[in-house]
């Protein structure tokens, strides 16, 4: 069982939308897939309120909770844990589980210097056992000239981003506005940029 976990305590970074395809993609393709939702909003324990996910939703509303996911939930090959909208005690415990640690960022100076604890909380880690961490860039705008700001900020960091960027697409609002992922749309764009993310993640672990 492999554990990853989507963290930025900005809100609005991607994390559950994210979260939501990454593993909605591996259950389709056959993987066993928990999802783990540690935001005090329940923003995707709300998104399931039809239960019409391919995978299985759990809470977490402690650090406690956190650190029983790979005992309570070993029967799965992927747990997913989308983290909460602000820096918290569960921030660490999930990046103490995790087998790989992934920060969506959009181009915004908000969401990379929120970032930055993340970053401290993965230094910190390293002490004890390093974790994979790599930087997802979401809702890009290729023009966009905050883009390339990212791209070097991210670089200072010494975490590397993945190769695949989640670009902005109406098509990832609506569907989790429905309940649904982009592979219920009819956005072939999206459904592939999910695809080879979701690839490139399970490649981590070949």
């Amino acid at each position: 069982m492999k554990i990853i976990s989507f963290l930025n305590p900005k809100g609005g970074s991607g994390k559950t939308t994210v979260t939501i395809n990454v593993s909605s993609c591996l259950a389709a393709s056959g993987k066993r897939v928990a999802v783990v939702d540690t935001d005090p909003q329940m923003s995707l324990t709300n998104w399931n309120r039809n239960e019409k996910a391919r995978f299985d939703v759990y809470t977490a509303s402690s650090e406690k909770d956190v650190y029983q996911v790979r005992k309570e939930l070993s029967e799965y090959d992927y747990v997913i844990i989308d983290g909460a909208g602000s820096l918290s005690v569960i921030t660490s415990a999930a990046v103490m589980v995790s087998d790989l640690i992934i920060i969506p960022v959009t181009p915004s100076p908000l969401d990379f210097s929120a970032s930055g604890s993340v970053v401290t909380v993965l230094e910190a880690q390293a002490y004890n056992r390093p974790v994979e961490a790599r930087f997802l860039i979401t809702r890009k705008i290729e023009q966009a000239k905050m883009l390339s700001v990212l791209k070097d900020s991210i670089a200072q960091t010494g975490i590397k981003a993945l190769k695949t960027a989640i670009n902005q697409r109406q098509s990832y609002v609506k569907s989790v506005l429905d309940g649904d992922s982009v592979f219920e749309t009819s956005d072939g764009a999206a459904k592939g940029e999910i695809q080879i993310l979701t690839r490139e993640i399970e490649a981590f672990f070949e």
